[in-house]
């Protein structure tokens, strides 16, 4: 038996699902490679300590949107 958490989470999802994917229908109609160069001089984490690597910028800014 499910619990009443699972019950909720997967009616919550079915609702998510009818709502369509927003980003899908915006992906052909921007192009998001001219972002690139004014990102890269906002988003970047090299210092001379390292560290973890810089995450794509186009991704970055996707995730914004």
């Amino acid at each position: 038996m499910k619990s009443f958490d699972d019950y909720l989470m997967n009616k919550e999802y079915e609702r998510v699902k009818q709502l369509s994917d927003k980003l899908a229908e915006v992906e052909p109609l921007i192009d998001w490679e001219i972002f690139r160069p004014i990102i890269r001089e906002i988003y970047d984490n090299r210092t001379e300590r390292s560290g973890k690597p810089n995450n794509d910028e186009i991704i970055m800014n996707k995730m914004l949107v």
